[in-house]
């Protein structure tokens, strides 16, 4: 034992199942958000595979919104005291029930952490190899002003577009350090390597308001712990030079646990390889997490108003006005976004992967744009379409309108909103060029 030479050992004792039952208790899969969102999708779907993956334990539920969700770390003070009270009440029962010795308890608290942490960290790097927890921006977002962001959804675009290789090098770290944890002698390395990205991820978490402040610190904790039990190995060998004596214990496995051992490592990985493959279907094949139904191909762009008739009046081009739309921007998918002379006030809910969250990722954390989901029918060739708008992150706003497509870059809408005021707005697309798309002359190489 490497940490009784400074604690006594009734104390060392303590603290192994005290920390075991801490553990313990916040490996329950109890969250309302993750039932509620496993009621809103299919039971195998990739969203809810990622949750039920990254669960955490919320006794009291965590917020559903962006910020300092200070009330998450409610459920590590309900477990630490659950703990004490189960082995002050109910200590001298399992000792002499499990008659594990103290290398024995240690050695599984680290399994247990190895497994939970390992599944977790692994499924985070996955979906940032592939560009789904962080996407590059949208031309909705090229076409929003950098104050009408929120803080967490500037640091997201941010990396979303860095060309280095710096998100599928995070992820690949994660999941590296993932499979890594799977086994015993190699664990050491693999939590080694987590607490240097997770310490980073849990400062940005708080800088930016990411929301995600209490879990990214519980992976880390995790990973300290593992780590601990080599550290005074590490210390002797790189620090003290004094050497470092060898881990000798070997542990004894009852004859199922051994037969089924293999196997369950099988199992594990063939998770983890299985969820890889559907990520990749899932963001290869419907765009996730934007929307999944294309829309017109042939509109993508953004369009200048040039003329814009309210009620009858024709409204010049104003800075001022709030009836006066400024710009509009068509996505790939069926997306509308309005730009107007005044913010929107931002839906703060949580970047989350989730069934619940109905692919919302474009308008969270925007300010700056009214979003729209549309749909679009043509009924005869030569008369106007159909286009019906339906608010997003404000989902009373409502247009319907008929389309004209006067030629390839212009289009005439008339129609109404949800009060009934009559509109008719002449959109002109613009030639518009970026050097995100136009690429440097030299590429960029952090290593």
């Amino acid at each position: 034992m490497t940490a009784v030479s400074t604690i006594s050992k009734s104390n060392y004792r303590l603290l192994l199942e005290v920390s075991f039952l801490f553990f313990l208790i916040l490996s329950i899969p109890y969250d309302p958000y993750l039932y509620e969102s496993l009621s809103n999708g299919s039971l195998f779907s990739f969203e809810n595979a990622f949750q039920l993956a990254t669960y955490r334990t919320s006794f009291v539920s965590e917020g559903a919104y962006v910020g300092s969700d200070v009330p998450g770390y409610y459920n590590w003070l309900i477990a630490l005291v659950t703990a004490f009270v189960l082995v002050f009440v109910f200590g001298n029962y399992f000792r002499k029930r499990c008659q594990w010795d103290d290398e024995t308890l240690y050695y599984w608290l680290r399994v247990l952490l190895r497994y939970r942490l390992a599944l977790a960290i692994t499924f985070l790097g996955i979906v940032k190899v592939l560009p789904i927890q962080i996407p590059e921006p949208t031309l909705s977002d090229l076409h929003t002003e950098y104050g009408d962001f929120l803080r967490w959804k500037l640091y997201y675009l941010t990396n979303g577009i860095a060309t280095a290789g710096y998100l599928p090098l995070i992820g690949a770290l994660e999941v590296i350090a993932g499979l890594l944890l799977l086994h015993r002698r190699t664990a050491v390395i693999g939590a080694g390597l987590l607490i240097a990205v997770l310490l980073n991820v849990v400062i940005v978490n708080y800088v930016y308001d990411i929301g995600e402040q209490v879990y990214s610190s519980f992976l880390l904790l995790v990973a300290s712990v593992i780590f601990l039990y080599d550290l005074p190995r590490f210390y002797g060998l790189l620090v003290s030079h004094t050497g470092a004596s060898p881990d000798l214990f070997v542990p004894k496995y009852h004859h199922l646990v051994s037969r089924s051992r293999p196997y369950l490592q099988v199992v594990f990985l063939l998770l983890i390889a299985g969820f890889s493959v559907q990520s990749y279907v899932v963001w290869k094949d419907s765009r996730y997490p934007f929307p999944e139904q294309q829309g017109v191909s042939k509109w993508k762009g953004v369009y200048d108003v040039k003329d814009f008739v309210w009620n009858g009046d024709t409204l010049a081009y104003s800075l001022t006005d709030k009836n006066r739309w400024k710009d509009v921007v068509f996505e790939e998918w069926n997306t509308v976004s309005i730009r107007e002379n005044f913010t929107v006030k931002p839906d703060s809910l949580k970047p989350r992967i989730s069934a619940q969250n109905a692919r919302n990722f474009e308008y969270i954390g925007n300010g700056g744009r009214r979003f729209y989901r549309y749909a679009y029918r043509k009924i005869k060739e030569n008369e106007p379409a159909s286009l019906v708008l339906d608010g997003q992150n404000d989902p009373q706003r409502k247009f319907d309108f008929l389309v004209d497509e006067v030629d390839d870059a212009t289009l005439i809408l008339r129609g109404r909103d949800q009060a009934g005021n009559a509109l008719q707005v002449r959109l002109e697309k613009q030639a518009k060029k970026y050097l995100l798309q136009e690429g440097r002359r030299k590429p960029i190489r952090i290593y």
